[in-house]
């Protein structure tokens, strides 16, 4: 994801985030800036239960991009280590796992999570 995204997303999260708690302190309110653009206030909750969930998407896919990105930088910051191993005849499986070894990961769940996002990227390089 790049920067600009990345910003835009922050101020739509900060406005959606602002609406979403006003609306939270003001639902049924027959004076609110809601009645606006809806003039009945059976509507409110619904509303505001989806600007929340809206704000909870908008999160999840920016944790997500951040988490594979730093992968990612390790593996750009150590590409000419990485395609020096592939020269050796090296394999990915080989490489990854040699790799995660170096970040003191241990066998389980975790490990594998891991495993699998870089080998992913040792693919794609």
């Amino acid at each position: 994801m790049s920067a600009s995204i990345r910003k835009f997303l922050y101020f739509l999260l900060a406005v959606i985030m602002m609406i979403d708690f006003y609306l939270i302190f003001n639902a049924g309110n027959p004076n609110s800036f809601l009645r606006l653009l809806v003039k009945c206030t059976e509507y409110d909750i619904s509303i505001t239960v989806g600007l929340s969930i809206l704000i909870v998407l908008i999160s999840f896919s920016m944790i997500r991009d951040n988490d594979q990105n730093s992968i990612k930088n390790v593996l750009d910051r150590n590409s000419g280590h990485i395609a020096e191993l592939k020269k050796q005849n090296r394999s990915n499986e080989e490489i990854a796992e040699s790799f995660l070894k170096e970040m003191g990961s241990e066998k389980g769940l975790f490990h594998n999570i891991v495993k699998w996002r870089v080998l992913r990227y040792l693919f794609k390089m």
